[in-house]
């Protein structure tokens, strides 16, 4: 049973021209499906994994049940999933879950997921390891809706050169990286907008990503 879940094959594959920010190596795994955490946490045969790329909703949080149960219906207990392991990201997180891409039936789980309302995560200029799918994540992430996210995706201007008005709060800064800053994060208070939203899907969607800090 263990040489059926632990077959990995290297596939050498290199990333397109201008799709990705690295060229990297993925090495395959097949596992089987014990259980869903949530839309982005599986628990197989190998162990817990974490899927590459995405963040979506955290028990108790809006978009949880929705997105657990996209995962369960994708990838349903006792199905084989297929775990890509790019050399470019860690082989676990900080809770030593395995960092791995999972695709069911030739279908990318965690694209799936970022098409119905997870975000797009771990970019290289974020801080986290480069990962070759970043640049098709980011993508889609632009274009699709978060979960129970807002509807209101207009940009506002500013009302002075340090505040956003009250509708639309979230600072927009373009910078080198084009971020995005929450009034709930560290650097809100000094960051000048060069244009505001009143959601993040809004600020996404001008092609702004969330600030770390």
């Amino acid at each position: 049973m263990a040489a059926a879940y632990a077959v990995a094959v290297a596939l050498g594959i290199a990333a397109p021209a201008g799709a990705d920010s690295t060229r990297t190596t993925t090495t395959t795994t097949t596992a089987t499906v014990v259980g869903w955490s949530d839309g982005d946490t599986v628990v197989t045969s190998l162990g817990k994994v974490r899927l590459i790329g995405i963040d979506a909703p955290d028990k108790k949080e809006c978009g949880y049940r929705a997105a657990t149960k996209l995962a369960k219906k994708l990838a349903p207990v006792g199905s084989v999933v297929t775990l890509g392991d790019p050399d470019s990201v860690g082989d676990t997180d900080d809770y030593g879950r395995l960092l791995r891409y999972v695709d069911a039936s030739g279908v990318d789980i965690g694209l799936r997921q970022i098409k119905k309302g997870s975000q797009a995560k771990y970019d290289s200029t974020d801080g986290h390891d480069a990962h070759p799918k970043q640049k098709r994540y980011r993508k889609q992430d632009i274009k699709h809706r978060d979960y129970c996210g807002s509807g209101d995706l207009a940009s506002y201007p500013p009302v002075s050169a340090n505040a956003c008005p009250a509708k639309a709060p979230i600072k927009g800064n373009r910078g080198d990286e084009w971020i995005y800053h929450l009034p709930s994060n560290q650097y809100y208070s000094v960051t000048n907008p060069e244009e505001c939203f009143a959601s993040e899907d809004g600020a996404k969607k001008a092609g702004y990503r969330a600030a770390l800090v």
